[in-house]
């Protein structure tokens, strides 16, 4: 995870830190994340019951996330806490940094096929932070967004195409799928080619990252499938879906209704 450089964290934040010195009072600590950043964690912000051997609970070089509870800005001093700390908040920032990892591995994949240089990828990576707190919140709104979220920070198209190419292979969450029963019948002599019809309309929803389908249940039911990246777009085009079937079905004078599984 690339480090904030003369930053210091804030209160409550939540840190990856590695273990340096442990003394009778408690242990110093390198923040990973924030370069030349040191922090302390007293003996009573340990556990919450009593702790005699600080070592039974930390080692020196272990990596350990903790709980920023106050800041010294003028002297660059935090002071930090593992009691403090909840599960949840344990659990997210180990979330995080995974996400981080893999979002390097990525950028480590794109350097290799493009053969950029160290100091290539490392100004490139640079002008990212500059404009995203993190590699994972880029990859996160490219995935969403396309190229553009690079094209725009004025990197080169190769490599905004390349990061898209290999964070879809290797980040990209698997799609998700939505289902809806619909209910289409008419009274017309042409009936069963009016609703073939209005059954293809679905074909409006242009976006190559959607699949639709229609599939055949039992008269008068139909089992409308949409397939997408995430259950936003879902949802999205499961709405305009219903809207373009109703207005079909009310042109052609059909039985109309839905209901969702």
């Amino acid at each position: 995870m690339p480090t904030k450089e003369f930053l210091l964290p804030d209160e409550g934040e939540v840190v990856l830190a590695t273990v340096m010195e442990i003394t009778p009072y408690g242990a110093y600590v390198a923040l990973d994340e924030y370069e030349n950043v040191k922090g302390f964690l007293h003996i009573s912000e340990i556990s919450s019951g009593w702790v005699k051997h600080i070592d039974r609970f930390i080692q020196i070089n272990q990596k350990t996330i903790l709980k920023v509870i106050r800041v010294n800005k003028t002297r660059k001093e935090v002071d930090l806490s593992l009691r403090r700390l909840t599960e949840e908040e344990r659990r997210n920032k180990l979330i995080l940094l995974k996400k981080e990892e893999k979002s390097k591995s990525v950028m480590k994949k794109v350097a290799l096929d493009l053969q950029l240089s160290d100091s290539q990828i490392a100004a490139f990576t640079e002008k990212i932070l500059e404009e995203y707190p993190s590699l994972y919140t880029m990859i996160d709104s490219l995935l969403e967004k396309g190229t553009v979220v690079l094209t725009k920070l004025s990197l080169p198209e190769d490599f905004a195409k390349k990061v898209y190419e290999v964070a879809k292979e290797k980040l990209a969450p698997p799609p998700v799928v939505v289902n809806e029963i619909i209910q289409l019948s008419s009274s017309a002599s042409d009936g069963l080619q009016i609703i073939k019809q209005v059954l293809g309309s679905i074909s409006k929803i242009e976006r190559e990252d959607v699949k639709t389908s229609i599939k055949y249940v039992s008269a008068p039911n139909y089992r409308l499938s949409i397939m997408a990246p995430n259950y936003k777009i879902a949802e999205q085009c499961l709405r305009q879906a219903n809207e373009i079937l109703q207005k079909e079905a009310k042109k052609y004078r059909c039985t109309f209704s839905m209901k969702r599984i």
